[in-house]
């Protein structure tokens, strides 16, 4: 009884020295929830601010264009041709290195299109990088041909690639709808024969 009251005596002082919380910890799902980049941004916090900006202008890896840098821990910095690029993890090293002109390209692509995306309005930017790419062209990731077009079909926003995607589009609205909504979800990695 008196380890008890010596343990609750300790744990009220920390807490009333901000070090220890006799409070449950938040739900970092509901937090996931109300901003699912929180993640992201605590990862790209971790960066030196010129580094972190880098990595803002680049946003995805050049060797796994599908993941988001800040979505597994820190970016890793490299500089492949005495130019710094952002990979999502350490394991992207080998495939980064390899085909350096290759990878200098695709953040160069990756750059490009997050420029064209922030020209769209905070609400239709976030609706795009759900998305990703179009509808009509799926393996033209929105934002590489300029700014997406947006259009309104059944009350529900897509965004295309280019306005010579419109016609497409609208022709078969249920059919672009269904795509707009699969290309929401993340493709998964192709197994290789070891990853068994």
């Amino acid at each position: 009884m008196q380890r008890l009251q010596a343990f609750s005596a300790v744990a009220l002082t920390l807490a009333v020295l901000g070090q220890f919380s006799l409070l449950p910890a938040a739900d970092e799902k509901g937090a996931a929830k109300k901003d699912p980049d929180a993640k992201i941004k605590a990862a790209l916090a971790k960066l030196p601010e010129a580094d972190r900006k880098l990595a803002e202008a680049q946003r995805y890896c050049p060797a796994e264009p599908e993941q988001r840098l800040g979505s597994m821990g820190t970016p890793v910095k490299l500089e492949v041709d005495g130019k710094p690029v952002f990979l999502c993890c350490e394991g992207c090293r080998d495939q980064a290195l390899a085909d350096p002109k290759a990878t200098l390209a695709e953040v160069a692509k990756l750059k490009k299109v997050t420029a064209a995306l922030g020209k769209l309005k905070a609400a239709d930017q976030t609706l795009a990088e759900q998305q990703r790419f179009c509808p009509v062209m799926d393996d033209s990731r929105l934002g590489s041909m300029g700014t997406p077009v947006r259009i309104e079909i059944k009350g529900q926003p897509v965004f295309l690639c280019c306005k010579g995607c419109e016609e497409e589009a609208l022709a078969d609205p249920d059919a672009t709808l269904k795509k707009a909504e699969q290309l929401k979800k993340p493709k998964e990695k192709a197994k290789t024969p070891n990853s068994e």
